[in-house]
């Protein structure tokens, strides 16, 4: 990911619709901000009972607002950014009787603000021809990811991905699907539901880099609300994540997600050393849209 974003920072830098301040830090301004395109997820080691059937369709609203600082010795860079994304998933089958699910972009909201300049992109209205940022959004709109998946929506294999790069993500503050093969899909989570889980149960689930925090707020009939921290250590790249999730308790559908994070991070460039902090609020919220096949 890194990569396909730092060998495309210099080409993409110089597309974006700003003024020609600050040139040096304007050069590696998405090669910075290739720290922040990760995917902050809730790390998933427990079964649940999602159940994916064939005619089922979910939708999922992402929004997300995010300050970034770049800074190369005196000089700074500010940049603010605000999208509100939503994504249709498709349960279907294929010619194997084993389940597909299409994940369609219908609608983004985007501004990113730098440089002095605001550049807006709304997909229900007609974009600037001229708005390198604008066309290439367009772009993502109606074109379809293609995965196929077991019944608990773990994903086995990739057909097609949803046309974006990461470079474009990270620079308009949209947060990438993160299809991975052996992955859950992004709005189930692995939590051990049962009578087990009450309130003020808790438990810590640790990889390599990241070291996550669960406990259970409240359990009700219908819905468990559970609260977590994480810290993650990657390279150049420190964050910090505090985030709430409401879990419907038949189906392991996550009906809501909040999260307050912070990142930090640098890179030697050159011999010159380019800091960047990036605070990011996120929601995000999913419902079925229709129900299965009968």
């Amino acid at each position: 990911m890194k990569a396909l974003a730092t060998k495309g920072a210099g080409q993409f830098a110089g597309k974006i619709e700003m003024k020609n301040t600050l040139p040096n830090i304007k050069y590696y301004l998405t090669h910075l901000l290739a720290f922040f395109a990760i995917q902050l997820s809730i790390a998933q080691t427990v079964h649940h009972e999602f159940k994916l059937k064939k005619g089922e369709e979910y939708q999922r609203q992402v929004l997300i607002r995010s300050n970034s600082l770049l800074q190369r010795g005196s000089q700074k860079l500010s940049l603010s950014t605000y999208s509100d994304v939503t994504k249709v998933y498709k349960v279907n089958s294929d010619n194997n009787g084993r389940e597909t699910v299409s994940i369609t972009v219908n609608k983004i909201l985007d501004s990113v603000n730098a440089l002095g300049q605001k550049v807006v992109f709304d997909s229900e209205k007609r974009p600037d021809p001229n708005s390198y940022i604008q066309m290439s959004l367009l772009q993502m709109i109606g074109r379809p990811a293609l995965v196929s998946v077991d019944e608990d929506g773990k994903i086995l294999s990739i057909q097609k991905q949803l046309p974006s790069d990461d470079t474009l993500l990270a620079f308009t503050g949209i947060q990438g699907e993160n299809l991975v093969r052996g992955n859950s899909l992004d709005f189930t989570i692995d939590i051990p539901l049962g009578p087990t889980l009450k309130k003020g149960y808790s438990w810590t689930d640790s990889t390599t880099t990241t070291v996550s925090k669960f406990t259970v707020y409240a359990v009700n009939s219908r819905t468990t609300t559970i609260t977590y921290s994480t810290t993650e250590l990657s390279g150049n790249l420190n964050s910090r994540i505090n985030g709430v999730v409401l879990v419907d308790n038949g189906t392991g559908l996550i009906l809501k997600r909040s999260t307050q994070s912070v990142s930090t991070g640098y890179e030697l460039v050159k011999g010159v050393i380019y800091t960047a902090t990036r605070r990011t609020a996120t929601t995000e919220l999913c419902y079925k849209v229709t129900v299965a096949d009968r």
